[in-house]
């Protein structure tokens, strides 16, 4: 079972979440966060991974770091790539989703599930074929 997150990385996690899906809103072509703990990068890499965004730099920011995220859009006209956004993980409440509850939630649904396991941050795709469950974070449409 993935460790559980703590309140302070929840925060950051919504915080960035939420910033992502106003930039994507606003059709902004990058847009920084900051402070960056270790839990936005890994899902930067997740939702690059993905194909969400072209990529990221990370630059030192007095004590901590400031990740800069390019966006995707599908054409020119600045469609965003990322259309639904619901976050699940919050500093009060986490939700443990075992293999057997992903089935049944990713059953049928075109829906990207972003999950916190012990292998990192991965997708229910990753997690349905190799039979893992984790925290649920969040999902993307």
């Amino acid at each position: 079972m993935a460790k559980p997150l703590s309140n302070t990385h929840n925060c950051h996690l919504s915080n960035f979440l939420g910033s992502l899906r106003v930039a994507q809103q606003k059709k902004k072509v990058t847009f920084s966060y900051w402070p960056c703990p270790k839990l936005v990068i890994s899902v930067a890499n997740a939702l690059r991974d993905e194909g969400f965004i072209f990529g990221y730099t990370l630059t030192p920011e007095r004590e901590t770091i400031r990740i800069e995220i390019r966006l995707k859009y599908y054409n020119t006209n600045l469609t965003p790539l990322i259309t639904c956004l619901k976050i699940y993980a919050s500093p009060s409440r986490q939700y443990n989703c075992s293999y057997r509850h992903l089935v049944k939630l990713s059953l049928g649904k075109s829906d990207k599930f972003f999950l916190s396991t012990a292998f990192g941050i991965k997708t229910s795709d990753y997690c349905l074929s190799h039979l893992i469950g984790g925290n649920l974070l969040f999902k993307i449409r």
